[in-house]
């Protein structure tokens, strides 16, 4: 049985839905207090969620730009509380650390927030340096940040302790979603323009590639180390990569437009949301094979996992 949840974020619907792993079936829909949810993060016990209102538009985009931060109730599956930021920002992606915090991508003012989430207040500000900080992701000792710049084609390397950035890693002209190694050891993100996949080796920041049948978008590597999730978009495929060989070995067909990739924490299976198609597809990774599709809302873009809250397993 699959263990968890996932939490998926149906843009154009406003709204956060539940998928329930081991049924099957979705639980709850929470709309968003405002519009335009894109991404979400869950707390490490399953109770919470934090989701970032980002616009009324996309990336780019002239239009009213979001300041909250809403924190949805997984038990009562609603709406709870909301985070306010004090500055039109764009709040977009969403992680909670290992040290308990919530970092959230504010991309107006080319920066990671830190939010301490018992005061529900704005703790720290780590600065990316460029435009279009869209998507970070953090090591796994929370020690440094790495924020991936839209159209500037770069990644920024930021200390979190002394919350100063430390280096831009120019990459390609255009990438969007970044992941990073179990080990802390490299990150990955896909260029937009060309179907390659740029490899970073965080000490010494050099920059290698992996060719792609097609341009790709979220990856995520599996909790081994051994294998790379990435999206296909494009051409509506997962691509399975052994990362030892550099090779992709699996192209697996999906529902229309996968995005982020999600592995389940045993690393048994992959999971995205296909939003042009509405629906999240699971894929067996042992197999390279579908094995099951949720239907969502519309708009499906943001996912994420959360285990099941102590009293609900």
């Amino acid at each position: 049985m699959v263990s968890g949840r996932l939490l998926v974020v149906c843009k154009g619907d406003q709204a956060l839905e539940v998928i329930d792993l081991a049924s099957g079936t979705t639980t709850a829909r929470i709309t968003a207090s405002a519009f335009t949810p894109h991404e979400v993060a869950a707390s490490a016990d399953g109770t919470r969620a934090y989701l970032p209102i980002y616009s009324d538009v996309f990336l780019g985009q002239p239009g009213t730009d979001g300041r909250r931060i809403d924190v949805v109730d997984l038990v009562e599956m609603r709406v709870a509380d909301t985070m306010p930021i004090e500055f039109a920002s764009r709040p977009h992606d969403a992680v909670v650390g290992s040290d308990g915090l919530l970092y959230v991508g504010t991309e107006l003012d080319e920066s990671v927030s830190v939010f301490d989430l018992s005061s529900r207040s704005r703790v720290g500000r780590l600065p990316t340096g460029r435009a279009q900080s869209h998507m970070f992701v953090l090591s796994p000792d929370v020690a440094r940040a790495y924020s991936a710049n839209v159209d500037t084609g770069s990644v920024s390397v930021i200390d979190v302790a002394s919350q100063e950035l430390v280096q831009v890693i120019e990459v390609a002209g255009k990438i969007n979603r970044i992941s990073i190694s179990p080990d802390g050891s490299t990150l990955f993100c896909a260029d937009q323009e060309q179907p390659r996949l740029a490899v970073i080796d965080v000490t010494t920041t050099d920059v290698s590639w992996i060719e792609l049948p097609s341009c790709g978008f979220g990856t995520a590597v599996t909790p081994d180390g051994r294998s790379l999730v990435v999206a296909l978009r494009g051409a509506s495929q997962i691509g399975v990569i052994d990362l030892a060989s550099r090779t992709v070995v699996a192209q697996i067909d999906v529902p229309s437009q996968p995005q982020e990739i999600v592995v389940h924490p045993d690393g048994t299976r992959a999971y995205s949301a296909c939003d042009a198609a509405r629906q999240v597809v699971e894929v067996v990774l042992t197999r390279h094979e579908v094995s099951r599709v949720f239907p969502t809302g519309v708009d499906a873009d943001g996912i994420c996992w959360a285990p099941m809250p102590v009293g609900e397993r």
